[in-house]
């Protein structure tokens, strides 16, 4: 979709309506609920489903349309930290190569696996408050509010 993306009713208020036009509703309200994670995701995609979706619901910014888009996240939280791993047991970033051309030193594919997994994170939080960057533009929620280190203590 071209352009930027339409600002949500509560930031045009708070940053005035300079052409006094009448604003236009945000839409429908989705209930916020909790969902149990879905059946194909693997047990670390799990663990992020259950750690970020109780605080999304208690925001109410987690609804029946925000399944799909949650459960990529997830996939992709797994996805990273499984080649994370895997890059960590190889102990080294590059690897080498031997052909018609003589030795050649490679990047490992790891490398790009875990930097589309990053990016493809950052694009799906950034919808939900996963930066403080989104989080500041994000109604009702805090900087620290959404993540708070001393839960777990």
């Amino acid at each position: 979709m071209r352009g930027r993306k339409p600002k949500p009713r509560h930031l045009r208020v708070i940053e005035g309506n300079p052409g006094k036009r009448a604003l236009p509703e945000d839409g429908v309200r989705l209930p916020s609920e909790y969902a149990a994670p879905p059946d194909f995701l693997d047990e670390m995609a799990r663990a992020a489903w259950e750690r970020l979706v109780p605080p999304l619901v208690e925001r109410g910014l987690f609804t029946v349309l925000d399944h799909d888009s949650i459960a990529a996240y997830c996939e992709a939280f797994s996805r990273w930290r499984k080649h994370e791993q895997s890059l960590k047991d190889a102990g080294q970033e590059t690897f080498e190569t031997h052909g018609r051309q003589g030795r050649m030193i490679r990047t490992r594919p790891e490398l790009g696996i875990i930097s589309e997994q990053i990016r493809l994170m950052t694009s799906i939080g950034s919808n939900y408050g996963f930066s403080p960057v989104a989080r500041m533009r994000l109604k009702d929620v805090g900087q620290g509010d959404l993540f708070n280190p001393f839960d777990n203590v």
